[in-house]
C-alpha cells in the first residue's frame, strides 16, 4: 500500500510498538492499524488505530480544524 513493502510495514509496526501513533493504544478492531499517509504529498506518516484514521479524516487532516476541536473540549 502506498508504496510501502510488507517488511517495511512490519519494521514501523515494531517501531510503535504495535500501538496507534496517536492515542498509543493497541488496535482494538481485526483490521489492525492502518496505514495513515498525507493524501497531498502521499508521504507515510504512521500507524493507526481506526478511531484516530477516522478522526484525522473526519476533521480532513487539517491542523486548524484539530486545535479549533482541542480549544472546544477545554484543552
Amino acid at each position: 500500500m502506498y508504496g510501502m513493502e510488507p517488511e517495511e510495514y512490519i519494521a514501523l509496526h515494531e517501531k510503535q510498538g504495535g500501538k496507534c501513533a496517536i492515542c498509543q493504544n493497541e488496535p482494538t478492531t481485526q483490521r489492525g492499524l492502518h496505514l495513515d499517509h498525507c493524501h497531498e504529498t502521499g508521504a507515510i506518516r504512521g500507524l493507526l488505530c481506526h478511531n484516530c484514521n477516522v478522526a484525522l479524516g473526519c476533521l480532513n487532516d487539517d491542523p486548524a480544524l484539530m486545535m479549533r476541536a482541542i480549544k472546544y473540549l477545554g484543552g
